[in-house]
């Protein structure tokens, strides 16, 4: 194994804990968890997507998607509904609430990271963004594989 691997999974967790659920009682974003907010992330970028799908994306059963769901309809962030198409299939979409709460914290971590990456010249901006996308897009990938032999 490569000697940086260990470094470079550090420092994502430690990446992680700035931008996750350090916040007292486990609250990153407000009154969110950081897989309550993960979870309204999916469904704002969705528009309308099923439970299993946010359970899906997140890796979780639908079980475990279905209790995240309900604690987020409880605050008022979303709402559920019968699909047109399939009644069986109950599908989410964000209240206005949720829309608010989601643009206050997007906007106040991006300016957070904004300001910690002010000194950076822009190149290694655009250097970072790549090298993080790419990271993701491995993981996805390696997600899925996993994925296909489970």
């Amino acid at each position: 194994m490569d000697k940086d691997i260990p470094e470079i999974y550090n420092s994502l967790l430690d990446i992680a804990w700035h931008f996750g659920s350090q916040g007292v009682n486990g609250e990153c974003c407000g009154d969110l968890s950081l897989v309550e907010f993960m979870a309204l992330k999916k469904t704002y970028e969705t528009k309308e997507c099923s439970i299993q799908e946010i359970g899906n994306a997140l890796n979780f059963t639908k079980s475990g998607a279905t209790r995240i769901i309900d604690r987020l309809e409880k605050k008022g962030y979303i709402l559920r509904k019968r699909s047109l198409l399939d009644g069986r299939v109950c599908c989410v979409t964000v209240t206005a609430q949720g829309t608010q709460v989601m643009s206050k914290i997007v906007d106040q971590n991006t300016s957070y990271l904004g300001g910690v990456l002010k000194d950076f010249e822009p190149h290694r901006i655009v250097q970072i963004k790549e090298v993080l996308e790419n990271l993701l897009c491995s993981v996805r990938q390696h997600e899925t594989t996993l994925m296909r032999i489970l």
